[in-house]
């Protein structure tokens, strides 16, 4: 997809010094920071992921183990 970018001076020139002492073009180093920024952002969400299921684990542990009883059974245990 084409797109422009459309950067501050202070910017652009911090863009342009850091493609020169690289020996690449602005483009491969902007391409680059999205790549990695996207992939950032993916890291991310799996590590959310990976917390909640520990999360979810450790309830269960906590909770103990679950015990399937007929519905009259668990009204009875419930009182109700």
């Amino acid at each position: 997809m084409a797109m422009n970018l459309r950067l501050d001076p202070a910017d652009d020139r911090l863009l342009t010094e850091r493609a020169r002492q690289e020996s690449r073009s602005k483009q491969e180093i902007v391409r680059q920071a999205v790549h990695d920024y996207l992939n950032d952002e993916v890291r991310r969400l799996e590590d959310l992921e990976d917390d909640l299921a520990l999360a979810r684990f450790r309830l269960r542990e906590q909770l103990g183990p679950i015990a399937y009883v007929p519905q009259a059974e668990a009204r009875a245990r419930l009182g109700l």
